[in-house]
């Protein structure tokens, strides 16, 4: 089941009705309002807006609107409890069912809370096993890992970001929403050792591309059977490299100098080696070695991708421990 964290959707405009005027912003041309929007921050992300102009309505919220449900995400059984929320709160009264016919979602987080315990050994594992490090972005934002396809479209876009759930629920910025909680004590229990995986989505093609559906409609998105997190680490992340116990090498010795020189990156070493490698050099072939020899320094298991993959569908309760 596709499950979310955050959902952008564009729908007619009298999906959305406005009710309390005073809580919304409006914008205004040569004495016509040409729009009006209600903006929120904390305890969770919501946005409303009313585009006169486009004759549209523009609805965007994140899943922490389902407070102590909160680790259910936004799915196809909770969505209508979501705007269910959204009205209760009383500025504006939104059209369940007007909204599920004819709203199209142009962005959505696709999420994915995996148990682990060591979030910077398996980012640094990411990392480092990247299949291809010109197609595929690795950086470090915010103190979270994210992956991002090297492409200028935006169609053929895909971002994922890894991180730790339980300690960014403890920032600052998410105080209110915590205090906001019947029972913040199971909520933060429940996320504590899960690593969350988060592929955004921002336009309509990489939604349906990715999706493997026929429209971006709420229904076609939330009954979607793709896993597309696990659809992208299967693709970004090479195959594992069977470590040995040997000891090293001359020549071993000699690629450890140029990976401390590299700072143990398998990214850093490829540029060098494009930088100065002679024509016609297999790049694959020339990274080889070090790869290989990271892979023995750090001791991993050889089935670590397939645990991981495991872990993404559900069919592996345990995670497989990383030895860095």
């Amino acid at each position: 089941m596709i499950t979310l964290d955050k959902i952008k959707i564009v729908a007619p405009l009298n999906s959305i009705a406005v009710v309390d005027d005073n809580k919304f912003e409006c914008k205004v041309r040569k004495g016509a309002v040409t729009s009006r929007s209600y903006t929120q921050v904390v305890p969770f992300q919501l946005y409303v807006e009313q585009d006169y102009e486009d004759k549209e309505s523009i609805l965007e919220f994140t899943g922490k609107i389902l407070s102590d449900k909160y680790p259910d995400h936004i799915n196809s059984e909770n969505f209508d409890l979501c705007i269910d929320r959204i009205n209760g709160m009383g500025f504006c009264l939104i059209d369940k069912n007007m909204i599920r016919e004819y709203g199209r979602a142009c962005v959505v987080d696709v999420t994915k809370d995996v148990p682990y315990p060591d979030v910077s050994g398996l980012s640094e594992w990411l990392r480092t096993n990247i299949s291809n490090h010109r197609k595929f972005l690795a950086r470090n934002i915010g103190g979270n890992l994210v992956i991002e396809k090297n492409v200028k479209t935006r169609v053929y876009k895909r971002r994922l970001t890894v991180y730790d759930k339980w300690r960014e629920l403890l920032r600052v910025e998410n105080k209110k929403f915590i205090c906001s909680l019947q029972d913040s004590d199971a909520l933060q229990s429940y996320f504590k050792g899960k690593i969350r995986f988060e592929l955004n989505l921002n336009s309509m093609q990489a939604i349906r591309k990715t999706l493997n559906i026929q429209d971006t409609s709420i229904d076609e998105i939330l009954n979607s059977d793709a896993n597309p997190i696990y659809d992208f680490i299967n693709d970004v992340i090479v195959e594992e490299i069977v470590a040995t116990d040997a000891k090293l090498s001359w020549s071993e010795r000699k690629n450890l100098a140029f990976l401390r020189d590299c700072c143990m990156d398998i990214a850093k070493v490829e540029a060098e080696i494009r930088k100065y490698a002679s024509k016609g050099t297999h790049i694959s072939q020339a990274i080889r070695p070090y790869k290989t020899l990271l892979s023995k320094l750090q001791n991993k298991g050889q089935d670590f991708k397939k645990t991981l993959l495991g872990l993404l569908l559900e069919t592996i309760v345990l995670p497989l421990l990383l030895v860095w």
